[in-house]
């Protein structure tokens, strides 16, 4: 039991990789495009809120907004404006500081003390004004002027003003005097000052109004105030100043450095204003005339930085990797035989990433903006329209589906731009007209032409405020329908050439009996060349009948035998009075008719024919026997192997390809029918067909016993009417018997003799 369960497991993991193997191509394919895809939505939704969705340039404070701008997450940003405010607010609250000089101060008053000190000594000394002037000028000289020391000198109460003087002086230096610069104060507190003393180890700060300090300019009503508190006659301060002046310097200095480093100090403190943008918030108002603080909203908006929202992004790479599945599920699942190729997938893929990233390139550009904005370049139509070419309409509308499934996820899941791809796909594959006549891309280019702008109207009533104006979308979508026929007649010979397509316009231009190498054929291969004509006429009608493509079954008929064209004298159509045959042997002539199948092959490959008429070249035999030469060998050896004698193709896969088998063999064998009447027709046919079936050369060609019956009535009509009997006329003669009369009549003569 074991070993059969291995046995069963090693199976399945066999059987996975070979599919895996088998499937390599098409996932790394897939993986690719998701990857590619994936890689551009993510820089469509980084910086979402930044210059790739905001231009500055758009907008101008005073003028009308022409859209509206709205915040897709909570963004926070400093007000500078209102900071700044805030800032020259606290820089005003802020003192200046003036430190008191203690050595200064002292040294001052000793200066004063050691004046006054020399004057009450002179007072006593000198008795005369000249005496003490000279004694004056000696220890001090230009200290006093004259007349200054001659009104001290002959003051009365001179030494009561010394000794109010020395108060004085000694109050006035602990109080401090100062001198304001001239510049450097003018971001400061314009009220207060904060003064720094030492005293005793310990440092005080006091903040004083600033029309509290003394300064020099100040000093006389600080000393006529003081006497006037001191109760004593103001007249004294005329002699009082003059001795104070020379001795008075700033001792309360105004300190920059530390004042501009409290400031910053300060300044860095001060919280900036912080504005919160709530998620969904509209900043700009289409219609409305932008603001100061709508403008520095939006700079804010503009420059908030790298950001992508995951959430959102991770539900457009999800939707897109279920787009991904579904379209390989409806392909793969649906329609495989359609898309066995692994060209048409790629095309389809290239198709898709195409209209994905022109949608999400669009809805990140100002002009576009706007959902049916952008409808004026969104490509469904045009890529509609190439794939019921080159593949078919039922692959086609799938395919708009998931395309309007793309357009949705890229737009940012905005409905408007997703049903206009899906319906002007869908109208685009409605109009389009494949017979092979390439004016009719431009009639169909026409029509899109008039139905896109009726779909914008209806989508601009369901969805109202979704463009720009209510023109322009319209005018746009007439243009884009009427340039995707355009674009489609310019791009469809590019593609069905690097494709190698067996589309319409294709297959028509192959089925140019007047191309080189049909022309080739008429002069090199005549027989070789009306038997394929004859089968192609066949062949074709009999598509049409049972409902196979009736072009793909004519082109790959006149194609069928080219390889016949290297070795014509082998064939008995091309034969016309020595069968080369009957000077080799059997085997021999069999490999030589194989040969034109392979050679064939060959040919339609240098021609690049399309893979549906390489199939049909290939097919035409099947794998059947070469029974005339066959039979001959036998006569030689009856160990002979049918193998040398079978045709190297595999049995037709396609409705075409064993209709072509079938008028093929039909048209070869009729000709050898004596009086074609339509019984013997039909009954010849139909033996001819029961051979091929019960050889099964039909097996994988997907025709019921309905489709060959149809096909049967349809070469006996074709062939009774190609066969018909002609009315003798009177003197009509037949050539061969007057040639033999004549040979008579010559052996008579002869033997008369």
């Amino acid at each position: 039991m074991n070993k059969k369960k291995n046995s069963l497991f090693a199976h399945l993991i066999s059987l996975a990789v070979q599919t895996i193997r088998a499937k390599l191509a098409l996932l790394i394919l897939f993986s690719s495009v998701f990857a590619i895809l994936a890689f551009a939505t993510y820089f469509s939704f980084l910086e979402m809120n930044g210059f790739r969705q905001v231009n500055l340039l758009d907008f101008e404070v005073g003028k009308v907004a022409e859209r509206d701008v709205t915040t897709s997450r909570e963004i926070s940003f400093v007000d500078e404006n209102a900071t700044r405010i805030r800032r020259e607010a606290r820089q005003k609250l802020i003192t200046a500081v003036f430190r008191y000089d203690n050595a200064l101060s002292a040294s001052m008053q000793n200066n004063f003390s050691s004046f006054a000190l020399f004057l009450t000594q002179s007072f006593n000394e000198y008795r005369q004004f000249d005496q003490f002037m000279l004694n004056l000028q000696q220890e001090y000289p230009g200290i006093l002027e004259q007349k200054e020391a001659k009104k001290l000198f002959s003051a009365q109460n001179r030494d009561d003003v010394l000794l109010t003087a020395r108060s004085l002086f000694k109050q006035l230096v602990n109080e401090g005097v100062t001198a304001f610069p001239d510049a450097g104060m003018e971001r400061f507190n314009e009220l207060e000052v904060e003064v720094v003393r030492s005293r005793n180890d310990r440092v005080e700060r006091q903040e004083v109004p600033i029309k509290t300090l003394l300064t020099r300019d100040g000093l006389r009503s600080y000393v006529v105030k003081s006497l006037s508190l001191m109760q004593k006659k103001t007249e004294l301060a005329d002699l009082i100043m003059p001795l104070f002046l020379p001795f008075v310097s700033e001792n309360l200095v105004y300190q920059a450095d530390e004042s501009e480093a409290k400031l910053e100090a300060a300044i860095r403190q001060v919280q900036p204003v912080l504005v919160v943008l709530q998620k969904g918030q509209k900043i700009i108002k289409r219609g409305f005339i932008i603001t100061d603080e709508s403008f520095r909203q939006l700079h804010a908006l503009a420059n908030s930085g790298v950001y992508i929202d995951i959430r959102q992004f991770s539900g457009s790479l999800l939707f897109l990797l279920l787009t991904i599945f579904l379209s390989f599920y409806m392909f793969f699942t649906a329609l495989p035989q359609e898309l066995a190729e692994f060209r048409t997938i790629v095309l389809l893929c290239v198709f898709f990433s195409l209209n994905y990233l022109i949608v999400l390139i669009a809805g990140r550009i100002h002009f576009f903006s706007l959902p049916l904005d952008m409808v004026m370049i969104i490509p469904s139509a045009m890529i509609a329209m190439l794939v019921t070419i080159l593949i078919n309409q039922r692959v086609a509308v799938l395919f708009s589906v998931i395309l309007a499934c793309g357009s949705l996820i890229a737009s940012n899941f905005t409905l408007a731009p997703a049903l206009f791809s899906l319906f002007s796909g869908i109208s685009g594959i409605a109009v389009m007209r494949v017979s092979g006549k390439r004016i009719d891309l431009v009639k169909s280019a026409c029509i899109l032409a008039v139905l896109n702008p009726l779909l914008v109207v209806f989508l601009s009533v369901v969805f109202p405020s979704s463009s720009r104006d209510a023109w322009t979308p319209v005018f746009g979508s007439s243009i884009n329908g009427f340039m995707s026929g355009i674009f489609v007649l310019g791009f469809l010979p590019i593609i069905e050439s690097l494709l190698n397509t067996s589309s319409s316009f294709r297959l028509m231009e192959f089925s140019d009996l007047n191309s080189p190498i049909m022309k080739k054929m008429l002069l090199s291969v005549s027989g070789t060349y009306n038997h394929s004509i004859m089968v192609a006429t066949l062949a074709e009608s009999a598509c049409r009948e049972i409902g196979a493509d009736p072009l793909i079954a004519r082109v790959g008929a006149y194609y069928h035998d080219i390889g016949k064209m290297d070795q014509s004298e082998y064939f008995v159509e091309n034969q016309t009075d020595y069968n080369k045959h009957l000077d080799i042997n059997p085997r021999l002539s069999a490999t030589v008719i194989r040969s034109h199948v392979k050679q064939g092959i060959e040919k339609a490959r240098q021609l690049r024919l399309p893979r549906e008429i390489i199939d049909i070249i290939s097919e035409h035999h099947g794998n059947s026997l070469i029974t005339y030469f066959y039979n001959e060998a036998k006569k030689l050896d009856d160990s002979v192997d049918p193998e040398d004698f079978t045709y190297p193709g595999n049995p037709p896969k396609t409705k075409e390809s064993a209709v072509v088998m079938l008028a093929d063999v039909v048209e070869a064998a009729c000709r050898t029918l004596d009086k074609p009447s339509v019984p013997r027709l039909e009954k010849f046919i139909g033996e001819l067909i029961s051979q091929k079936i019960n050889a099964h050369q039909l097996d994988s060609s997907e025709l019921t016993f309905r489709d060959i019956g149809i096909i049967t009535r349809t070469f006996v009509n074709i062939l009774a009417g190609y066969y018909h009997s002609r009315i003798e006329y009177p003197n009509q003669k037949d050539p061969d018997a007057q040639e033999q009369k004549i040979k008579d009549l010559i052996g008579k003569g002869k033997r008369n003799e």
